[in-house]
């Protein structure tokens, strides 16, 4: 409490006061005292972090008022997962830097979890990525927008770029790199080897960064993963080869998630031009 205390320059009974009154309020504990000092309960977290989605908000809306009154857009933050950034998202900027030209775009990369708590808090406009149906997002909006393959890739002197015809059997007998456990490419591939009553592959190195799994590929012997048009665009370069394994059609759709709050103008826009571009 004094440390807090000192931060907001409040005494130390003035910051008790406004917990107690905090805690009316909302009619429960939200600190409580340990051996570490004092720390949040369940309900002290929860408020934390609505107060932090709020605080980011309030801050994006300064800075969208700010770049209305001088003329312009503001800015765009999306959260893209690897299945959008070889054809969906650069062909979505190109579309909204023609419409918005003044409009400044920040995309940050990462994994579904670490980009759907940024969205939470705030920090983020929209997420652009498969939409996995067995995660807790419910309290976020989701859209779909459309269906993209994936395909298993080689090098092309891989002894599996020769075959017309792939199995389990065959794919089981090389390493792999793959996307994180849970992924929901990872989660189709191993029902299939399931299915054919073969365990799963265990990837040599996990990643879904294209460029870093294309290289991977490239210099050994390992099989990769790759969204379609990636995948088509290093075939027509004859440094990969695509191979003849259906995958099926059981991945979920590509699509945006966004937070539960009012979209800003450049949200509104960026959504509008992203649903051209899919259809």
């Amino acid at each position: 409490m004094q440390r807090a205390a000192q931060r907001v320059h409040l005494t130390q009974p003035a910051i008790s006061k406004l917990v107690r009154e905090m805690e009316t309020m909302f009619g429960a504990a939200l600190f409580t005292r340990s051996k570490r000092g004092v720390v949040l309960t369940e309900c002290g977290r929860a408020l934390a972090a609505r107060a932090e989605y709020l605080l980011n908000d309030i801050e994006r809306a300064r800075d969208e008022v700010a770049a209305i009154h001088h003329g312009t857009l503001g800015s765009l933050r999306i959260g893209a997962l690897p299945v959008a950034e070889s054809h969906l998202l650069p062909q979505a900027l190109m579309a909204l830097r023609k419409v918005a030209p003044k409009l400044h775009i920040r995309v940050q990369e990462g994994t579904t979890s670490s980009l759907l708590d940024q969205l939470r808090r705030g920090e983020i406009d929209c997420v652009i990525g498969r939409l996995d149906g067995h995660a807790t997002i419910q309290d976020l909006r989701t859209e779909r927008l459309v269906k993209l393959p994936t395909r298993l890739v080689v090098r092309s002197k891989h002894p599996l770029a020769r075959h017309r015809a792939v199995t389990p059997e065959l794919l089981a007998a090389y390493p792999w790199v793959m996307p994180q456990s849970g992924a929901p490419i990872r989660i189709v591939i191993e029902s299939i080897f399931t299915s054919a009553g073969l365990p799963p592959p265990v990837p040599l190195v996990e990643s879904a960064l294209i460029r870093l799994n294309y290289e991977l590929v490239r210099i050994s012997y390992m099989i990769g993963v790759m969204p379609d048009d990636a995948a088509k665009a290093y075939a027509g370069a004859k440094s990969l080869v695509i191979l003849p394994f259906d995958l099926g059609d059981r991945l979920p759709f590509v699509g945006v998630t966004t937070g539960p709050g009012p979209a800003s103008q450049a949200l509104t826009l960026f959504l509008r031009v992203l649903r051209q571009s899919c259809g």
